[in-house]
This record gives structure tokens, C-alpha cells and sequence, in this order.
């Protein structure tokens, strides 16, 4: 009996059906790779304490400083991404406070206050259609905990590093509270927050009499 051979016909067969597994493989390859790579790559951005001065209904400005405020200038920018990190989202609500230069508020009264109706340094915009902001401001200054704040006392009278408080909110998405740091402050190493939470430092950049700073928010999606 002579050797068996594979007819033509089986052997086309055969062989579609290789590359139509190949490709069907290839193609999960490809559709899983970003979402296993944002999965191990990818993390929301991390939150931190919303904390006592915080104040509602902020006027829509990015331009938080007028060109009289001491201080030195700081432009802030970046995008706001969806929780895989790649896509932007237009129309993100960003809320934004923080200290004047010598570190004070616009209220010395701790808490969710309205006596105050002005608003200094406080500010709401959305992103544009890139996802991207950026706000005018001035490079905020140190101060104390203030003395009996509940759930706060043990922390009463030390100083927190220079931060800026922001609050970015997206139909779809978790809202995310969080305060930027700025890297190289000597403060940042035994604060309570900014000490567990290195990713929210961002590098600053001197161009001309201004400071940039960018940082980049990813939300977590909602359920």
C-alpha cells in the first residue's frame, strides 16, 4: 500500500480554517491588548480630603486671580479622561479653590459657610470639547491647621504644604475630589495627605514670569 496523501481539497480546508482561528485570535489580541494594558497601567486619579473650606456655588471663571493679586502667577492645564485613560471628556465640571499667598482664604470661618457671598480665588469651568483645561491663577501659600476642627484636632497647628483644591464631576463618572501639590515642597513629607498621596505632586516649569504646571485627571466610571 502506498503512502496516504491528503487530498487538495482537505488540504484548502484545512488551511482557511487555520487562518480564520489565526485571525480570530489575532483580532482578540489586538481588541484585549489596550484594555490589558489599562488595567495594569491605568489607575484613576487618586482623591484626597475635600477639607474645611470648601464653599458652594463658585462663579464660572478660569481666571481665578485678577492681575492685581500677590503672588506669583500659575497657569494650570490638562485633560480629563475617561477610566480608561485614553478618552477625553468634553464637559467635565472642574471646581476650583484655594489660598491667597500669604495663605488665607477668603473667610477665616472654617466649614460650609455662607455669610460670605464675594468669592476670592474660587472658580467653576467646564472642559472643552478636547477635555482639556486651564486655569490663571497664582501660586498659593502655606498655613496651619486650624485649632478644633472635628475630626481634625491632632492635626491642629501644622503646616500643610502649598495645595490647590479641585473637584472634576462627569455624568458618567465617579466625581473626584482632590488637591494638587507642587514637588520639591518640604512640607509635602509629613503631611498627613500629601505624604501617601505622591502621585497628586506636579513639576512646575518657570516661562517668563509665570509658573505651568499640567496635570492630568482620570475619572473612575460610574456603576
Amino acid at each position: 500500500m502506498g503512502k496516504y496523501r491528503t487530498p487538495k481539497a482537505s488540504l484548502d480546508i484545512s488551511r482557511r480554517i487555520f487562518l480564520h482561528r489565526s485571525a480570530v485570535m489575532l483580532g482578540g489580541v489586538l481588541l484585549a491588548g489596550p484594555a490589558l494594558a489599562a488595567k495594569l497601567g491605568c489607575r484613576p486619579t487618586a482623591s484626597d480630603i475635600l477639607g474645611p473650606f470648601y464653599r458652594f456655588g463658585a462663579p464660572f471663571r478660569a481666571r481665578l486671580a485678577g492681575p492685581d493679586e500677590l503672588g506669583d502667577r500659575l497657569v494650570l492645564t490638562g485633560t480629563v479622561f475617561g477610566s480608561d485613560c485614553r478618552t477625553p471628556l468634553p464637559g467635565a465640571l472642574i471646581e476650583v479653590w484655594q489660598a491667597n499667598h500669604a495663605g488665607l482664604y477668603d473667610t477665616n470661618k472654617p466649614g460650609n459657610f455662607t455669610e460670605v457671598t464675594s468669592f476670592h480665588l474660587r472658580g467653576m469651568l467646564y472642559t472643552n470639547e478636547k477635555g482639556q483645561y486651564e486655569v490663571e491663577t497664582i501660586m498659593p501659600g502655606r498655613y496651619p491647621v486650624p485649632p478644633n476642627l472635628p475630626g481634625l484636632e491632632k492635626y491642629a497647628g501644622l503646616t500643610r504644604p502649598a495645595h490647590i483644591h479641585m473637584r472634576v464631576m462627569e455624568s458618567l463618572h465617579i466625581p473626584l475630589t482632590m488637591q494638587l501639590y507642587f514637588k520639591g515642597d518640604p512640607f509635602i513629607a509629613n503631611d498627613p495627605w500629601a505624604g501617601k498621596k505622591p502621585s497628586l505632586a506636579i513639576d512646575l516649569k518657570q516661562d517668563g514670569k509665570l509658573r505651568r504646571g499640567v496635570f492630568d485627571v482620570v475619572l473612575a466610571r460610574g456603576l
